[in-house]
C-alpha cells in the first residue's frame, strides 16, 4: 500500500499549520508537534502511498508557501532505519531551515524531537540510503557562515562505542607543544610554519618532526615543565567527552606525534587508560635534537588504534579517532566514527564527522553520549 511521511515547519509566530479536515480520516494525530528554534515542527506517518497523495500535498505545498511555511514529504516505503540529526551551537530558525532544507534535497525528513539541551537540538530522521561524509559535508556547506556544528548520524545502540582515542596537539589541548618548546629559543615561527605545512599534509611527516627536532638542540629540560605549567591548556570541553566517554563504559586514550613528557601530564589530568607519543632524547638536562626509538606517525596511530580495539575485546569499527591534522587521517578513516576538530581543509574533507566552532564536548552529542 505504501505510506508517506509528512512534515511542516512554520515560523513561531504563524502557529501549527492544521491539515484539512478531510484528512482526519487517515490521520489520527501528529507524531511531533513542537516549538523549535524559532519554529513549529509538525510530523505525520500518513497511510498512503506518495503518488496518491501528491494533488494534496502540492496543493498544501501552494498553502504553506503563501503563509512562510515549508512543506517537505517523501514516501516512508524509501526510507531505511532512522538516523539522528544533531545541531550544537548558537541556533535559530535560520539554522534549522538550512539544516532541513538542505537534507530534503537529499529526500530527508525530520520525525520526532530527541533531544534539547543547551545549545543542543537532536532531531530523528528519515531518509534515503546515504554515505554519511557526503550528507555532513553538505550540511557543513550549507551552514557556512552560521557559529554550529552539525552531523547527520547513525542510532547508535547505547555500548556501539568501546574506545575512544584522540591526538594532543591542536585537540586535546589548545597548543602546539613544539612550537612552544621553540619559543624558548626564539624559533616558535620558524617551527610552526613547518608543523603547520606537516598538519596540512604539505610535508612528511618523519622528516618534519626530526627537523623541528633538530632546532631543539640545546633546549634546558626545564623549558618543558614551563611549557606545562605556562602555557598548555586543555581544549573546551575535553574533560566533558571524556568523562562522557568514561560514563558510557569506553576507554580512552592519547596518541600523538608530540612527547611522552606532554601526553604523561595529559593522562593524568584527563584520568585516561593510554597515552602513547615520541621521546626526547634529554642529556645532561637539555634536549639533544634528537628522537629516541621509532617514531609515532600516522600509520602508527592507525596501527595503535587497532591494537587497542583488539585489547577492548573489538575492532576498529567500535572505536572513536579524533584529530585535527594530516597525520590523523589513517586512524579517523580506520575508526567507526572519525571526527575532524577544528581541522585543516585537508583533514575535514575525509572524516566522517567534523566539528568547526564549538568544543570537544560536541563530539559527545555526535556519539549520543551526553
Amino acid at each position: 500500500m505504501g505510506s508517506t511521511r509528512l512534515a511542516i515547519l512554520s515560523p513561531s509566530r504563524c502557529g501549527r499549520m492544521p491539515l484539512p479536515p478531510s484528512m482526519g480520516q487517515i490521520v489520527s494525530g501528529e507524531t511531533e508537534q513542537r516549538e523549535i528554534w524559532g519554529l513549529w515542527l509538525q510530523d505525520w506517518e500518513l497511510p498512503i502511498a506518495t503518488r496518491e497523495l501528491l494533488p494534496f500535498l502540492e496543493e498544501l505545498s501552494r498553502q504553506g508557501i503563501a503563509q512562510g511555511r515549508e512543506i517537505l514529504w517523501a514516501p516512508s516505503d524509501h526510507q531505511t532505519t532512522p538516523r539522528r540529526l544533531v545541531l550544537h551551537g548558537d541556533g535559530g530558525e535560520e539554522v534549522l531551515r538550512r539544516a532541513l532544507t538542505t537534507l530534503r534535497l537529499q529526500g530527508f525528513v525530520p520525525g520526532k524531537v530527541l533531544a534539547t539541551q543547551g545549545k543542543t537540538l537532536v532531531l530523528e530522521i528519515f531518509g534515503p540510503e546515504l554515505l554519511l561524509p557526503l550528507g555532513n559535508h553538505q550540511l557543513a556547506e550549507a551552514l557556512e557562515g552560521l557559529a554550529i556544528d552539525a552531523a547527520l548520524t547513525p542510532r547508535w545502540d547505547s555500548g556501539h562505542f568501546r574506545l575512544l582515542l584522540s591526538d594532543m596537539d591542536s585537540t586535546l589541548i589548545s597548543i602546539e607543544c613544539i612550537d612552544e618548546l621553540g619559543a624558548h629559543l626564539g624559533l616558535k615561527k620558524q617551527i610552526a610554519a613547518i608543523t603547520e605545512r606537516s598538519m596540512a599534509g604539505e610535508l612528511d611527516f618523519r622528516s618534519s618532526l626530526r627537523e623541528r627536532v633538530r632546532l631543539l638542540a640545546g633546549t634546558p629540560e626545564s623549558a618543558i615543565g614551563a611549557v606545562i605549567r605556562e602555557r598548555l591548556a586543555l581544549s573546551p570541553g575535553a574533560r566533558e567527552l571524556i568523562a562522557a566517554a568514561r560514563r558510557a563504559g569506553m576507554e580512552t586514550g592519547v596518541v600523538s606525534g608530540g612527547f611522552t613528557q606532554f601526553t604523561r601530564h595529559i593522562q593524568e589530568q584527563l584520568d585516561l587508560d593510554y597515552a602513547f607519543a615520541n621521546t626526547l632524547e634529554i642529556r645532561d638536562g637539555r634536549i639533544t635534537g634528537q628522537i629516541v626509538g621509532d617514531i609515532i606517525d600516522a600509520d602508527a596511530k592507525a596501527d595503535i588504534l587497532d591494537l587497542l580495539a583488539i585489547a577492548a575485546g573489538t575492532d576498529a569499527g567500535h572505536c572513536v579517532a579524533i584529530g585535527d591534522g594530516a597525520n590523523d587521517l589513517p586512524m579517523l578513516r580506520r575508526a567507526g566514527a572519525g571526527i575532524a576538530y577544528h581541522a585543516k581543509n585537508t583533514v575535514r574533507a575525509q572524516a566522517d564527522f567534523q566539528i568547526r566552532h564549538g568544543g570537544l564536548e560536541t563530539a559527545a552529542f555526535y556519539l549520543g553520549l551526553a
